[in-house]
């Protein structure tokens, strides 16, 4: 059974990859449900590394059929991740800024800015870019196309937020996810992404240390022309990747 499960994915990597990939959630349900609910202060800062190192180091291994550059460990596309990325922030950064969140409620410590910076660059970033837009990606692509690719590692990269953020987390991390993989099929690799999801997540951490939707309940609109503009920007970045890159990108070649 072993041996034939063996052959099975050396022919099939990719939905082999995938069911691996899903086997690395299992131990997600009793975290949830006991050990979540049971820690906090520096000990859930404890079981939140231990969590990402185990999930990075379950990537490598599930991930070891293909080579880093395949992953998307490579140089390319760095300054277009870092644009393209860099305008994301931007648009989610003004429509948190229309919008009457409790900004900057905790006070800001260098020793504490350099926490989280390594925290959200070296284990979130790093991890959850190799994960969905790595591994998982890669395991579309080449089993159904880049559009499953696409559309399959967003799905997934909204699921995975599920249990902390609810619905509407999965909601806004999901568009998040989608403009990310666009990024990816045009870059061609991830590592301007996991820059830029570093600083994404260490920016809403630092502006709205409560993650809790429910929580925040329902704010008023400041400025309706911030919010046009942020999702403006938001729409934009996977508008221009998906139409007028080819023909800039193609413009240049010609150039030369």
């Amino acid at each position: 059974m072993i041996a034939r499960l063996r052959r099975w994915g050396q022919t099939h990597p990719g939905p082999a990859v995938l069911a691996e990939a899903a086997l690395l959630f299992a131990p997600a349900l009793p975290a949830y449900l006991w050990l979540w609910p049971n820690v906090n202060g520096p000990l859930q800062d404890a079981a939140q590394a231990a969590a990402y190192l185990y999930l990075l180091l379950g990537v490598i291994f599930i991930g070891r059929r293909w080579s880093w550059d395949q992953l998307g460990v490579n140089g390319r596309g760095l300054a277009l991740s870092l644009i393209c990325g860099g305008l994301l922030i931007l648009g989610r950064t003004l429509v948190i800024l229309a919008v009457d969140w409790p900004l900057w409620t905790q006070p800001v410590t260098a020793l504490g800015l350099l926490g989280d910076a390594a925290f959200y660059f070296g284990a979130v970033g790093l991890t959850e870019e190799l994960l969905f837009r790595g591994l998982i990606y890669r395991a579309l692509d080449e089993w159904r196309g880049v559009r499953w690719a696409i559309w399959g590692s967003t799905l997934a990269f909204g699921l995975y937020h599920l249990p902390a953020q609810g619905p509407l987390g999965v909601l806004g991390t999901g568009v998040i996810g989608l403009v990310f993989a666009v990024i990816r099929w045009r870059a061609g690799g991830l590592v301007g992404l996991i820059f830029v999801h570093g600083l994404a997540d260490l920016l809403g951490k630092l502006m709205l240390p409560s993650l809790s939707l429910e929580a925040l309940g329902q704010p008023q609109i400041t400025s309706r022309a911030l919010l046009l503009l942020g999702y403006g920007l938001i729409a934009g970045v996977p508008l221009y990747l998906w139409k007028l890159y080819p023909r800039v990108a193609s413009r240049a070649n010609l150039a030369r």
